[in-house]
């Protein structure tokens, strides 16, 4: 089954999610400055949710650079493994260099094809004692240390001599052309080992993918895309600056000049940015897809993994200066359209020409006016026919939507419909 959803959220005056100069992200659509939600940002929020992890549990896996120190730990926790300490930060290394330096890694498609900022390359070095991070980001669940520390047990065990020279110690005696070539092939035999170990995914791994310059972790392609989420109309970035104020300056200072004003003032590099805008976004899910990474997966399973996919979008928010600006909100507009056809169509053009707002004018309803007039006009022209939409909207929001739909009015009731839906037509 194919789901797409499709929101519309106003969010209150907040910067969350920042670019590089720490201003709101941006951007242009339609000839007028958007603000922007980044893919990465939304997604991260959705697979860290509380919804997730309710759902989930300890079956989630991590994003994250130290596989590496991940397996040391794994080997020093199990003396069985018969694998000396003084060879840790050689396998770490050792780890480390099976993937290639200054490449993009993390989840697929993420940060427009690969994943967010890198480590250094530099960084794969030895530290305090210890080896360095893997010089990309790794998305994989933490049985996979274990299994990559038990393969490393099993190589050192069987061809002393080969792991020697994976870890980059001298072989004694001083191997051969015939030994680097059979050295080369048990290393590639563990390679091929830790690959096939990948395989076994979560459903985060499943939905959001993977993708690495390794050849130790299989690249996975995500069930699950999600688009920047872009304003319905105009958005202008404004600025404020920090101040701060002297609780005990009335007790203290000793003239009337000295207890008024700020004790700080803050300008220039403690300057804070922020914008205000109603989003749309957009987020699809290909449930055929997932149960294809993870064959143990049955259509109930699926059909459940859409509605958790559901809530979580519905209830996650980024976090980025949220401590300073508090800007929660949920989003008044959710559709959900349902089908075995998989034609993946953004809304977002319901929004080229900019709403307008002003006096008298709600953001929101004039945002959801033109995104139900264009699914009634255009959308309904590129419609698989079995499509069956879910609609729940919510005060300003509440507009008419000719187009054939059921109506929910809470959305656990979305969220429940979407399960049977799913599970219907599976």
């Amino acid at each position: 089954m194919f789901i797409q959803i499709h929101m519309l959220q106003s969010m209150p005056p907040g910067n969350l999610n920042r670019d590089d100069t720490g201003q709101p992200k941006k951007c242009i659509f339609g000839g007028v400055t958007r603000g922007r939600i980044s893919s990465q940002c939304l997604k991260r929020n959705i697979r860290l949710s509380a919804q997730f992890k309710e759902a989930f549990g300890d079956s989630l896996a991590s994003r994250t650079t130290y596989l590496p120190q991940m397996v040391a730990e794994e080997i020093r926790k199990d003396q069985k493994l018969g694998v000396p300490e003084e060879e840790m930060d050689e396998i770490m290394l050792g780890i480390a260099g099976k993937f290639k330096k200054g490449e993009r890694g993390g989840e697929a498609d993420e940060a427009e094809g690969g994943g967010e900022e890198q480590i250094p390359a530099d960084s794969i070095s030895m530290s305090n004692g210890k080896a360095g991070q893997t010089p990309q980001l790794v998305f994989f669940p933490k049985p996979f240390a274990r299994r990559i520390a038990e393969l490393i047990a099993e190589f050192r065990r069987n061809n002393l001599r080969a792991y020697t020279s994976f870890i980059g110690r001298k072989a004694s005696p001083k191997p051969t052309k015939d030994d680097g070539k059979s050295f080369k092939v048990a290393i590639d035999n563990f390679v091929k080992q830790a690959s096939d170990a990948s395989r076994s995914l979560t459903v985060d791994i499943g939905m959001f993918g993977r993708m690495t310059t390794s050849d130790l972790v299989v690249n996975v392609e995500a069930a699950c895309q999600v688009a920047h989420a872009i304003s319905t109309h105009e958005t202008l970035i404004e600025s404020d600056y920090f101040t701060a104020m002297d609780d005990l300056k009335v007790k203290y200072a000793s003239t009337q000049t000295e207890r008024t004003g700020a004790a700080f003032l803050g300008s220039g590099e403690t300057e804070t940015f922020f914008n205000s805008s109603v989003y749309y976004k957009y987020l699809n899910l290909d449930t055929d897809a997932l149960r294809e990474h993870l064959p143990s997966l049955s259509e109930t399973d699926a059909a459940h993994v859409a509605g958790v996919f559901v809530s979580a979008a519905a209830q996650t928010t980024p976090t980025g200066k949220q401590n300073s600006f508090a800007a929660h909100s949920v989003p008044e507009f959710i559709l959900v359209e349902v089908t075995k056809a998989k034609r993946p169509i953004s809304y977002a053009n319901a929004f080229l020409q900019a709403v307008e707002g002003g006096p008298g004018r709600n953001l929101t309803t004039e945002s959801a006016k033109a995104l139900c007039g264009y699914i009634d006009s255009v959308a309904v022209a590129f419609a698989p026919p079995d499509v069956r939409r879910l609609l729940l909207a919510v005060g300003p929001a509440s507009v008419p939507l000719k187009s054939d739909h059921d109506s929910v009015d809470t959305l656990d009731k979305l969220v429940e419909s979407v399960v049977e839906k799913v599970g219907e037509s599976a």
